[in-house]
């Protein structure tokens, strides 16, 4: 089975891309469910959306891997037993640092799905969702800071674009799985 890792510039689709997959193809894609320390919002279901975990859960675990930097005094990762299934392709969206460390602690059958956008695009989708214009510039300097060279000779890369039909991306994503 694949580990099927999204990246892609705030707004891009990688969540509904990843809902989209799930939806048409429950038989063979299944959601990386991650983990944070910060107390479910209202209708948040653990185990589905996140694992809510203590704090303390984030401290000198072997098993929590692509851990993030605090997010508003929150704590983010994923459980490397999180990363396995027999049965499905397991769907990840991450930042593209997020490939090197996969790639590093062994980890292969990666499909790499990079989704491009455009600025304007990107700050329309934003302003949609509902996004402040503080949360919008945020996560725009949040997009510069995180696009950093990776190295993507040792996993297949995915390349699509997000204008494209979601039909003809989930097509794309099938054959490279």
């Amino acid at each position: 089975m694949k580990l099927v890792v999204f990246i892609g510039d705030s707004g891009s689709g990688k969540t509904t891309l990843v809902n989209e997959l799930i939806g048409k193809h429950p038989d063979k894609f299944k959601k990386v469910v991650t983990c944070t320390s910060r107390t479910p919002r209202m209708g948040e279901v653990d185990g589905v959306d996140y694992h809510f975990l203590p704090r303390e859960c984030f401290e000198d675990n072997s098993d929590l891997v692509l851990v993030k930097n605090p997010i508003q005094g929150n704590c983010y990762g994923t459980r490397r037993s999180d990363l396995f299934s027999e049965t499905h392709h397991l769907l990840l969206a991450s930042k593209p640092t997020g490939i090197s460390k996969l790639v590093a602690l062994g980890f292969e059958n990666i499909v790499v799905v990079r989704i491009q956008i455009s600025e304007e695009l990107k700050i329309k989708r934003m302003r949609l969702r509902g996004d402040t214009e503080g949360a919008i510039s945020e996560r725009l300097e949040s997009d510069v800071a995180s696009a950093g060279d990776v190295n993507f000779e040792s996993v297949q890369v995915v390349e699509l674009d997000a204008i494209q039909f979601i039909d003809e991306k989930i097509e794309l994503i099938l054959r490279a799985c």
